[in-house]
């Protein structure tokens, strides 16, 4: 290699070093959840993004189609193209370990080694409504359906 190639290599090496993160304004255009993916369009070129990430892993994102997102883009690729934030979400999840959180417009999952936190507390419940006192007042069944049934409604699995 010569000193000119060298040079040029050298050049290309330093000017990559310069190239920083980019943000993008975007606008959700279709949505591929089991993929974690999305197609946004740049709001001020017309640009397509595809196959943009919708999350690195412990986090990841459903966002609205319609709704305006900020997109990360790394080395100024298309191909290295992520969520950064969405206007609107349908979903979240984040995941950590063995513990995984869900947020969903009709309510929350909670979950850790598999078991979900309102099984756990349905179980619980129909336990309490078995109680049977010999002297006194037992538990008010009724309130207790009720209460467990408040909770169906905000744990969704």
């Amino acid at each position: 290699m010569g000193v000119i190639d060298e040079f040029v290599r050298l050049q290309k090496v330093q000017g990559k070093a310069y190239v920083k993160p980019q943000l993008v304004w975007a606008k959700v255009k279709s949505v591929n959840w089991e993929n974690k993916t999305m197609v946004a369009t740049d709001i001020i070129d017309g640009l397509e993004y595809y196959d943009v990430l919708l999350g690195l892993g412990a986090v990841q994102q459903k966002p609205k189609v319609g709704t305006k997102c900020l997109l990360g883009i790394l080395g100024n690729q298309a191909s290295a193209t992520f969520l950064v934030e969405a206007e609107a979400v349908e979903e979240i999840i984040c995941k950590s370990d063995k513990t995984k959180f869900v947020i969903k417009e009709t309510g929350f999952i909670i979950q850790q080694n598999e078991e979900s936190l309102k099984s756990v507390l349905n179980d619980f419940i129909d336990e309490v409504n078995k109680i049977v006192v010999i002297y006194g007042n037992t538990i008010n069944k009724a309130k207790v359906t009720a209460i467990k049934k408040r909770l169906n409604t905000i744990l969704v699995e």
